[in-house]
């Protein structure tokens, strides 16, 4: 990943013969055996935000962050700009705490595993008013759903990221929205049989929303609480922002 980058690009250049890929990072000038695998998640994190708008009772949603690393900050950064997208079509007015895509300030953990710290900061939103939290931050996650489970789905639910958390934290299934997939698999998938093909080329593939490299998640649980006409809406944006009729940047 990510803080692995140095490291990967000092073995592929002492190692020229060899193919590597990375994820979360990639190189410019381009290396010519590593392929970086980067992720265009705040296009799905853009439709969570949309969606997040469209579904909070309290007018106030909010977001927190691991690391202040471009891995993690463009999921904030999508997010956030998903809820103004669905304030101005829809002259609404909700308010996005934990991070401003402007000043690139906002709340942050400072690590990837703290079940505890997930629950603070969760509960510090939820007590500011928010009633649906996007915690940008691995298993530290983990802690906000918890709480979320405590508190009922009908007081706070939860936005996962990477993967569709319903199936990899099943025990606590009933408060995950939606979860924002960085589709890794796909991409390395491809990657992998590039290889196999002779086709490999080193630089940057990028996975989004029109390769299948990020999406949403199915609703699952909440399948019947979101309104058809939202999901109309998340379908027509999702083919906008693939048309580059919406941006997301």
């Amino acid at each position: 990943g990510f803080l692995l980058g140095d490291a990967t690009k000092a073995f592929a250049l002492a190692n020229p013969d060899q193919n590597f890929s990375i994820v979360d990072y990639s190189y410019n000038p381009a290396i010519p055996n590593v392929v970086g695998q980067v992720y265009a998640t705040d296009e799905a994190a853009f439709l969570a935000g949309y969606l997040s708008a469209g579904m909070t009772e309290t007018g106030t949603v909010g977001v927190f962050g691991g690391l202040n690393i471009p891995p993690v900050t463009i999921f904030m950064d999508g997010y956030v700009r998903g809820v103004h997208h669905f304030n101005e079509v829809h002259g609404a007015n909700v308010t996005v705490l934990g991070w401003d895509p402007e000043t690139r300030e906002g709340l942050f953990t400072n690590n990837f595993s703290s079940l505890d710290d997930g629950r603070t900061f969760a509960q510090s939103l939820y007590e500011e008013g928010a009633d649906i939290v996007l915690p940008v931050a691995g298993t530290v996650g983990q802690g906000s759903a918890a709480l979320a489970g405590e508190l009922g789905a009908d007081r706070l639910m939860i936005i996962g990221v990477d993967a569709d958390l319903v199936e990899t934290n099943p025990s606590q299934a009933s408060v995950y929205l939606t979860s924002i997939m960085k589709r890794m698999d796909v991409t390395t998938f491809n990657v992998v049989q590039s290889v196999a093909d002779g086709t490999f080329v080193g630089g940057v593939t990028v996975g989004n929303l029109e390769n299948g490299g990020v999406a949403l998640a199915p609703f699952h649980s909440f399948e019947d609480a979101v309104p058809e006409a939202l999901k109309a809406e998340l379908e027509a944006l999702t083919a906008a922002i693939i048309a580059g009729e919406v941006s997301v940047h």
